[in-house]
Formats: structure tokens, sequence, C-alpha cells
């Protein structure tokens, strides 16, 4: 299985298809796979690269609590490690500040940038409702946990099928988060604020956000715009936090007419 040996980490990644390196740097609790859906879409076009983010999958190293600069500096790790100078950075929710990182700390390194459903700075909501799961993830096995957190990522009209295939992969999961990895990427999510510091991202720039997303509001992906007034923005029309799952055809075609463009 490929690994990379980075400075004090060994990160699990895989590679698909041939073409232009694009970058999809997972959220809060995703490991590779949970980019399937997009992968299949993107290989035709691009090298499409996915890995484990520190504290969640096979990905080993030090614990946190972790920052967005930390994971955005690993990230680049594995660009240098796999020989990629530039590349394409798709980010969402956790990936999303990921991302916004790379850009700001490593420039040169990002061709064009894909933020999905993610926000600039954690206000007074978002740390609450991150330190609400910290405590369920001290107290509840894997399973539970995803159920409180499915609640603020899926549509309504999501619930009303069964979610046997949903939780069968979390039960079936071979390499489990610990509650120690959720909690340090939580960390992440919360002290991430690079509000002040988004107009110096030169990057094209693509914003998406679903029109009722529960977990990270329109507003903060229109705070991302207004410091980015060249950035293309898409609202997702009464979707919630996760469009590349519930409508990952219409989600992808966005991505690869971007990312083809630019």
């Amino acid at each position: 299985m490929p690994f990379a040996e980075l400075k004090e980490r060994n990160v699990y990644f895989e590679r698909h298809g041939s073409g232009e390196p694009v970058l999809l740097v997972g959220g809060l609790g995703a490991d590779h796979s949970a980019w399937e859906p997009e992968v299949a879409a993107l290989q035709s076009s691009f090298e499409v690269v996915v890995f484990d983010n520190p504290g969640v999958g096979q990905t080993t190293g030090p614990d946190g609590p972790f920052t967005s600069e930390l994971l955005a500096d690993v990230a680049v790790e594995l660009f240098d490690h796999l020989g990629v100078e530039r590349a394409h950075v798709v980010g969402a929710s956790m990936g999303g500040i990921v991302a916004q990182q790379i850009a700001l700390r490593h420039p040169s390194r990002v061709r064009a940038l894909a933020l999905h459903c993610t926000w600039s700075r954690a206000d007074g909501y978002l740390t609450a409702l991150f330190r609400s799961w910290q405590a369920c993830a001290a107290v509840l096995s894997p399973l539970e946990l995803s159920r409180q957190i499915w609640l603020f990522v899926y549509t309504y009209g999501f619930f009303e099928k069964p979610l046997d295939e949903l939780e069968a992969a979390v039960l079936s999961n071979p390499h489990p988060q610990t509650a120690r990895g959720f909690c340090d990427q939580a960390e992440a999510c919360i002290t991430h604020d690079v509000l002040d510091r988004l107009g110096e991202i030169r990057s094209p720039t693509l914003i998406t956000v679903g029109e009722a997303d529960l977990l990270a509001p329109p507003y903060h992906s229109l705070a991302i715009k207004e410091r980015l007034p060249r950035a293309l923005l898409h609202i997702w029309p009464r979707m919630g936090h996760a469009p590349f799952w519930e409508i990952p055809d219409e989600f992808n075609e966005l991505n690869r007419c971007f990312l083809e463009a630019n």
C-alpha cells in the first residue's frame, strides 16, 4: 500500500488517473475513501490524489491537537514526496480550511482552489457545535457519533430512506477513527482563522455551499466571497453540507468544469 514517509508522519495516499494533479482534502472524520465519487468523476481528466489527513484512516504520527496550518503543511510535504510542483486543491468542510492554508502558506503550489461548504473563521456557533461533538466522541461509539453528525450534514429528505448502507460502511471500516483523532482534528476546525488574510489568495477560486447547510451556513461562504471578489460562488438550492455525497453528479460536473477552465 502507498505510504509517504514524511518528516513526522507516515501518510497513506492513493493516485488515480493521469493529467494535471488534483489534491482532494477530506473533512473532519473522513478518510480518503470519502472521495470515491469524485475520484471516479475526475480521474479521466486529471491525476487525482487522495490521502488520509493526520488523525484519521491509516496515517500515523504524533497526536494533536492539530491546527489547520499543520494539516496544510503535511499536505504540501506529500506534494514534495510525490514530486508535485503545483496542483489544483479541492477541500470540503475541514478540507476547505486546510485548502485555504495551503493557498496562503504555499501559494506557488496551488494552480486553482475549490472551497466547498467551509469557513474561514470559526464563530461561536461552529465552536459550540465542534465542542459538543468532541464531548460525544469521548463517550459514544463511532456509529453513534456519526449518527449525531449526520443530522447536521444531510438534508431532511436524505433521512426518508434507510440508512443501512451508510451505517454498514461505518461498522465495516477497517481503520475507524479514534476519539483522540476526532478531537484533535476538531481542534483545527475551531482554531482556524484566516478571514482577514483571504485577500492574499491569488489562485482562481471556486466557492460552493448548500443553501440549507446547518453545519457551515452560507454566511461563511459569503464572507469568503466578499474577500475574494473574483472568486466564483455557487449556492446549491435546498442542499445541506454534503452535496459531494447527496448530488455527486452535479457537484463533480461543476468541479470538473472549473478545474478544466483553470
